[in-house]
């Protein structure tokens, strides 16, 4: 077997273990399943056939097959950590405001142009530091999701918490933050479209209904 499939399936059953059996979050497990710690824990997730292919291998074999793992966490990084960003807050508090029945629908429009306002403004900020390759800081993150939650006046502690912690990950070495800004900008492009496209013409319908 080669070192890429070796790395493949094992960053395939490290995966499964952190999102579904650890009992840490996806995040911290992944973090405790370093490239540096591979040699520590990469047995467990090994079939007999691949650990025979490892046990009679050289130094390079082994070097492929741990950078080619350290490549397949850091999309997992990208990824994850874009997903956390872009689909658990920013794509889910559009829908929130949505589904929030305490909210009289000139509220929701209110709330959701307010946020789109805010989301083309953060998108025009991403796109810039793309372009320029250079990555908005955690810091600079933080202060756009701020923004973002206090346009709906939902900037509470919970959320301070949830984005804070995602964002301490966007800090560390090995996480391309580019990679994470490209793909947040997904969904922060696909949250707008559905404002614009589907929520705003939703509550247009209802209130011309009830008029």
């Amino acid at each position: 077997m080669e070192p890429d499939e070796i790395a493949q399936n094992v960053f395939d059953r490290v995966r499964n273990y952190c999102e579904n059996n650890s009992g840490d979050t996806p995040l911290e497990c992944m973090v405790y399943h370093s490239p540096d710690q591979l040699s520590e824990f990469i047995d467990a997730y090994l079939t007999d056939e691949e650990d025979e292919a490892i046990q009679n291998s050289d130094q390079n074999f082994w070097e492929s097959l741990k950078k080619e793992y350290e490549k397949l966490r850091k999309e997992w990084f990208s990824e994850e950590l874009a997903y956390d960003l872009g689909h658990l807050i920013v794509e889910s508090k559009a829908n929130r405001i949505m589904q929030y029945d305490d909210l009289d629908s000139a509220t929701k429009v209110r709330y959701l142009k307010a946020y789109e306002e805010v989301l083309h403004k953060f998108a025009n900020a991403i796109k810039y530091a793309l372009q320029n390759g250079e990555p908005l800081s955690s810091a600079e993150l933080y202060k756009w999701f701020k923004r973002l939650a206090e346009a709906t006046s939902s900037f509470n502690s919970d959320y301070r918490k949830e984005v804070k912690y995602v964002l301490d990950y966007y800090d560390m070495w090995d996480v391309d933050q580019q990679q994470v800004l490209s793909l947040l900008l997904d969904y922060i492009d696909r949250t707008i479209y559905n404002i614009e496209n589907k929520y705003l013409p939703e509550l247009e319908a209802l209130t011309n209904n009830n008029s």
